[in-house]
């Protein structure tokens, strides 16, 4: 009996451990009930009153849509908090369609 308690005692703390890693740079993650993306920015289109930008993920690039931002640094990886998507979508200020547009806030630089 003894074995399966500390077989079982290791596995709380792996997955411990696994729980307070630090997330990996670039990727697509669910947050209380949003969807966070994170990434280095590959491109930015600013059309007011929004700024679209094009991130790079671990799944492959994502276009977003934040409220008009100045330039973005692109040496670090930002994060999107995004409210929804949207599929084949023609955004008019920016007079471009696209496959897929997430529309979100950008979150302040340092949180996660």
């Amino acid at each position: 009996m003894a074995r399966h308690q500390r077989r079982f005692a290791a596995v709380l703390v792996l997955a411990a451990l696994s729980a307070c890693s630090k997330p990996e740079t670039g990727g697509i993650r669910e947050s209380g009930g949003a969807t966070l993306l994170t990434g280095p920015v590959l491109e930015q289109l600013d059309a007011p009153p929004y700024t679209y930008l094009r991130l790079k993920t671990t799944t492959g690039e994502v276009w977003a849509a934040v409220p008009t931002t100045g330039a973005v640094n692109r040496e670090k990886p930002v994060t999107i908090r995004s409210s929804g998507a949207f599929k084949n979508f023609y955004a008019s200020p920016a007079a471009r369609r696209f496959e897929v547009l997430h529309v979100g806030t950008l979150e302040p630089a340092g949180k996660p």
